[in-house]
This record gives structure tokens, sequence and C-alpha cells, in this order.
């Protein structure tokens, strides 16, 4: 998991409340049952008191001056134990552990889609793939779909999660003070 600047929710919107948690506990809590979450973060002393209340949390420095995406998911690769490698952007607090679960399940790389709409941190890599994305950020490179388009990620429809999402609230992410008052209430 990765997060962002937090730039158009105007603090860290990790650390907001959401129904009785943290933002960021309720996808960690989504992924209790997977045996390494690598929560990628400039703060990590922020976080690091997670780790006593999810076992299967380590909180990963992620040491770029720049933030970019790729850095975390560069970080992630690098930091992994396992051969593959799920992605999830930290702000999506209604993501639900069956939609997780089966689209671990896919052949890498994939990147989930919904609607003709890319979800680029919702993806699903190994750990060979820090080969091009180092490559991709030697070249100075940050952009998702540019990344997607070099590893050939397999696109995967959000309807195949349907069922165990009907109201296909796993993939929204919150970026704005807005988008937060609205998924709490979803």
């Amino acid at each position: 998991m990765a997060g962002g600047r937090s730039s158009r929710f105007g603090r860290n919107k990790l650390s907001v409340p959401f129904r009785g948690k943290l933002l960021i506990e309720s996808v960690v809590g989504e992924l209790r049952h997977f045996p390494e979450v690598l929560l990628i973060t400039k703060n990590p002393l922020s976080f690091l008191y997670l780790t006593d209340r999810y076992p299967n949390l380590k909180v990963i420095p992620e040491a770029f001056s720049v933030y970019s995406p790729i850095c975390g998911i560069y970080t992630a690769l690098k930091s992994a134990t396992y051969r593959k490698v799920l992605i999830l952007p930290g702000d999506t607090p209604l993501v639900r552990k069956q939609v997780i679960e089966r689209f671990s399940v896919q052949l890498p790389p994939a990147v989930l889609t919904e609607n003709g709409k890319v979800h680029s941190l919702f993806t699903l890599l190994l750990k060979d793939h820090i080969i091009l994305v180092e490559e991709f950020l030697k070249r100075g490179r940050h952009r998702l779909r540019e990344l997607h388009s070099l590893l050939n990620s397999r696109k995967v429809p959000f309807s195949l999660f349907e069922p165990f999402d009907y109201r296909g609230n796993s993939p929204i992410n919150v970026n704005r003070p807005e988008e937060y008052y609205e998924a709490i209430y979803r």
C-alpha cells in the first residue's frame, strides 16, 4: 500500500478517522489474512504503532525525495518477501476483502479497470518487474499509465468482482474532503 502527499485533501488523509479507526486501517484490516502487508510511506513513524495491532504489517520508509507512486511501487517490490506483489492505494477505505483476494490470484502484471477507467494503483506485479520499474525511474518517468503500458499489464475488469461488492465501492479513492465525507456515508 502506498500513500502520496495528500495535496488535494489538505492533510495526511491516511491518518483521518474513518468509521471508528484511521482511514488506512480500513484497508489494512481487509488484508489481515495476507501473510505480509507493507505500508510504504515517507513518514514511517506516523504508522509504526499499527504493527502492534496488525502483526502482518511492516511499515517501510520510502526514501525517494520525489513524491511518485512509481517510487512506492519500486520500494514495495524491493521490500516484498513474496514473488507476487499486490499494490493497493492506501486511500481506498471501502475496499472489500473478497475483491482483494480474488484480484490477487490474477496473472501478473494486472491492473483493475472499471467502465473504461484504469485504477492504476490497484495492480498485481511480480518481484521480477523491479528491473523494468527501476529502468523506468532512471529515465525520469513517473506516469502510472506509461508503466502499465511498458509492463503490458493485463486489464482486469471490476465486473469480475461485482458479486463480492455489488455497489462497486472497492476501487473508490478518497482524494478530496468531499470524497471522504461521501465515503463515510456509503
